[in-house]
């Protein structure tokens, strides 16, 4: 019988300016239940929980890869997001 009744997720939040984090959470095995207690914990933070995956993981996101030297929101609004 399995004794752990948690588990390794990464959770991938945004805040209010838009700006995406991951961070390793150890929630419960029901994904609804770890669902619910991620975004809490993020809420806490004013993050808005985005996706939760199974395991732990990195995380790339747009800014890794892009040059994000004075970039105006609107820029990146504009911008093509599949054009690298």
């Amino acid at each position: 019988m399995l004794e752990n009744k948690h588990m390794i997720y990464t959770a991938i939040y945004q805040n209010g300016q838009g700006k995406m984090t991951y961070e390793t959470y150890k929630g419960h095995m029901n994904r609804k239940d770890a669902w619910l207690s991620a975004a809490q914990q993020g809420g806490a933070s004013n993050k808005c929980l985005i996706a939760l995956v199974p395991g732990a993981h990195p995380v790339y996101f747009y800014d890794d890869f892009v040059d994000s030297v004075a970039r105006s929101r609107s820029d990146l609004q504009n911008h093509d997001l599949f054009e690298l």
